[in-house]
């Protein structure tokens, strides 16, 4: 078997739980590593690319004030941190609780069908803040 397969299959078989919680750590030492005061160049690739803010610029900002408990901070720079922190939190809290019980809630979490009045309203919440982004980045 070559080296690649060998890589491959040892990724293959480590547990999802490392993947989400590693990912996790990862993601806050970058996002502490943001200046949420230092304008800075956007890490926002539609920003840098067509020059127009996405629904989730400011989001990197928003978290970092979020690990720093200044939630009106948060919500200003992108009010569509708190519902991405609970499915976040929702996320690792059932992926340890998978690797503890051996249960499957995590995989249930991820393929959660949503109905037509909630994917809507979802849409319609994301758009707003879209166009709010639009008028402040």
């Amino acid at each position: 078997m070559s080296l690649g397969r060998q890589v491959i299959a040892r990724l293959g078989s480590v547990r999802p739980v490392w993947w989400i919680w590693g990912g996790a750590i990862l993601a806050v030492g970058f996002v502490l590593s943001i200046d949420p005061h230092h304008p800075g160049e956007s890490l926002c690739y539609s920003q840098r690319l067509f020059g127009l803010a996405c629904p989730a610029c400011g989001m990197g900002r928003a978290f970092n004030a979020l690990l720093h408990i200044h939630l009106t901070d948060a919500l200003a720079f992108n009010p569509l941190v708190f519902p991405v922190a609970l499915f976040v939190a929702a996320l690792l809290g059932s992926s340890l609780h998978d690797a503890i019980k051996g249960t499957s809630y995590t995989s249930r979490l991820v393929n959660f069908r949503y109905s037509w009045p909630v994917a809507v309203v979802a849409i319609a919440i994301v758009v707003l803040v879209w166009i709010r982004n639009l008028s402040l980045y």
